[in-house]
């Protein structure tokens, strides 16, 4: 495990490499939905935490691709190929937002019936969650800014 962890935090550190924030967002998020799942007692809550987790995991190399399609279309000149491109890779953000949400949801209804002096990992979770969702929309605004220009850069 160690070893795929640090595999993936050395492809992130790579300069080039097609993992960034979009993919360091879906991580968060898979961490977050993990850390809380363990803290959950219904079924049905830590089920859907589970596929969230495992969703936000796929979401991590989904990133990496979409990017590298959106800087070979933005190299190719090709304006509907590029459009194509970021609304793919703003998509796989949206998702990511979405699991971000209900991460942070399932938090806050687990946070009224637990006692607050055990509340650590619950908080922990929820921050990620939060700074996983704060990073998919940053990522979502600057696509959509990206797609209202008329040029290709």
């Amino acid at each position: 495990m160690q070893d795929s962890l640090d595999q993936l935090l050395n492809r992130v550190a790579h300069r080039g490499s097609w993992f960034g924030g979009g993919s360091a967002a879906a991580l968060t998020a898979a961490l977050a939905a993990a850390l809380l799942e363990k803290l959950v007692v219904a079924p049905k809550v830590a089920h859907a935490l589970r596929r969230s987790r495992r969703a936000c995991l796929k979401l991590i190399q989904q990133d990496a691709e979409a990017f590298a399609s959106v800087i070979e279309a933005m190299r190719s000149k090709n304006r509907r190929r590029f459009v194509r491109a970021l609304n793919a890779a703003t998509a796989v953000q949206q998702a990511v937002l979405g699991h971000s949400r209900a991460i942070q949801r399932a938090g806050r209804v687990a946070q009224r019936s637990m006692n607050r002096k055990f509340q650590s990992d619950l908080r922990c979770a929820m921050a990620l969650a939060s700074a996983s969702g704060a990073s998919a929309r940053v990522l979502i605004r600057t696509n959509r800014a990206w797609l209202r220009q008329r040029t290709i850069h």
